[in-house]
């Protein structure tokens, strides 16, 4: 028997050579509306449309975008957002002003799983912008000068058609057009409990209750029993807020209903005085992959137009590649890109004076709603006189990982395809994430150190420096907590 075996196997090339010279032959044939349908399942995150084509103006570098809905049964004249409440989502516009398509960009639009070969870019998979179908059977991109359509045929090929717009709808814009393929009502109304609308952080308790995390709201029709997913306005501004956190180029983000404004929301930078001790930093990572060259800080203030503005302190460190060629040449293989050669590590944090006005304010069900919004973006939570951190792990935009500590943490980090996890699970993938966190950790226990030099309000600054169990990946907390409390006992750092 073993024999025969060995003889099957060992006739495998000749089965092989002898299929391709006398067999017959047929293509591997895709179904590509089940294969997006399969994919579109695999992006089912809040607002996953939006973060999709958010991450993608970014990396064009644009400045500002707008989010334009229209409602076919609303007042075209009207500025009030309680006069969109209930009406139906006719279309939806993104609208960008960053560079426009060119040759290779339409060429990789068009395809599935051709992903941004930018090494600077986020977006690695190729499958990201394909989640506008959720909204439109067939989407339309204008960019520049041209246009592309896409068309269904024979109901499971995806057709491409491309063509020049007419003079007068050129621009410097990019727009992705969709018309919406289901029924969708808008939302305006926030008479509900504004905290499980917009707080998508864990509780204090470190678990994520489930009433904070719905995939998609849905209104209940009673006479035919009948489900119609709903976009609700304030869950979409306080969204698009915590997107600007990191953005690297985005600073305005705009939401219109029916051509009119409804919210904008801003960020801009105020730079801090450099300390000697800062711009003497200067470290390798644990491992040797990166260098850590330099340490900024700056004041993100992030304002809503009309309303109240919020100041967060931001630091970000420049650092240098430093791998071995055979370890990226495996990362290459995997990602289909480099990594890229400068890497920057970015932590958002509390400055003490909110934290102390937070601690001795009361939270009020009447409190403007804006306010709410904003204080939403800070990475800590107050409940019941007591400070818990409650910072986010961001890939480009935010995910729903906990860091563990009280700072929201941005880097070259590399996601599973769904982009709300890290990826610890390839043995590449996750030496290079365990190095950024460990970083991370650096970072946080050298500002530490220097606040507590500085500073002698220890309570408050000590508030965005404890830990708590990440989740639902207790393990990405783990790394940062290891590299912060191991400083005096293995990891050391030059404070002259």
């Amino acid at each position: 028997m073993s024999n025969n075996l060995l003889h099957e196997s060992a006739s495998s090339d000749a089965l092989r050579l002898k299929a391709l010279q006398s067999g017959f032959e047929s293509r591997v044939e895709v179904n590509q509306r089940m294969l997006i349908d399969k994919m579109l399942a695999r992006y089912s995150s809040d607002f996953v449309v939006c973060r999709e084509l958010i991450q993608n103006s970014d990396d064009a570098k644009a400045t500002s975008f707008h989010f334009e809905i229209t409602c076919n049964d609303g007042s075209l004249s009207s500025s009030l957002e309680k006069d969109f409440h209930n009406k139906t989502i006719t279309e939806i516009r993104a609208i960008n002003n960053g560079l426009v398509f060119n040759e290779t960009d339409w060429k990789r639009v068009a395809a599935i799983a051709e992903g941004n070969t930018n090494v600077e870019s986020v977006g690695q998979f190729g499958v990201g912008f394909f989640s506008v179908f959720s909204f439109s059977e067939e989407p339309i991109i204008t960019s520049g000068n041209e246009y592309m359509a896409f068309v269904w045929r024979d109901d499971n090929s995806l057709t491409t058609y491309r063509h020049e717009l007419p003079f007068e709808q050129q621009s410097k814009l990019t727009s992705i057009i969709l018309k919406m393929r289901t029924k969708y009502i808008l939302h305006t109304e926030t008479n509900l409990d504004f905290d499980s609308i917009i707080d998508i952080n864990e509780s204090p308790s470190g678990k994520s209750p489930n009433k904070k995390r719905q995939k998609k709201s849905t209104t209940p029709i009673t006479t035919t029993n009948e489900i119609i997913p709903t976009i609700n306005l304030a869950q979409l501004k306080a969204y698009f807020t915590k997107v600007l956190s990191f953005t690297k180029y985005i600073n305005e983000l705009i939401i219109k209903i029916n051509q009119k404004t409804i919210f904008k929301v801003t960020k801009t930078r105020k730079p801090i005085s450099s300390t000697k001790s800062n711009s003497q930093f200067k470290k390798n990572s644990i491992h040797n992959m990166l260098r850590l060259d330099s340490l900024n800080q700056t004041e993100q203030i992030f304002s809503i137009d009309h309303g109240p503005s919020i100041i967060l302190n931001h630091i970000s460190v420049d650092a240098t590649l430093i791998i071995d060629e055979n370890y990226h040449n495996h990362i290459r293989r995997i990602l289909k890109k480099s990594l890229p050669p400068n890497v920057q590590i970015q932590l958002l944090y509390t400055p003490n004076n909110i934290v102390m006005t937070q601690q001795q304010r009361k939270s009020s069900k009447n409190d403007d709603l804006h306010m709410k919004i904003l204080n939403s973006l800070i990475p800590l939570k107050f409940q019941n006189d007591e400070i818990y951190p409650s910072g986010l792990i961001f890939i480009g935009l935010g995910t729903h990982q906990t860091t563990g500590i009280g700072m929201h943490v941005y880097s070259h980090l590399i996601p599973t395809i769904e982009r709300e996890n890290l990826d610890l699970q390839d043995p590449y993938i996750s030496k290079w994430n365990r190095e950024l966190l460990l970083s991370v950790g650096q970072i946080a226990r050298f500002v530490f150190d220097q606040l507590m030099v500085t500073n002698k309000q220890f309570d408050s600054i000590l508030a965005s420096y404890s830990f708590q169990p990440s989740v639902p990946n207790n393990e990405i907390g783990k790394k940062l907590i290891l590299c912060e409390l191991s400083y005096h006992t293995v990891y050391s750092f030059d404070r002259n």
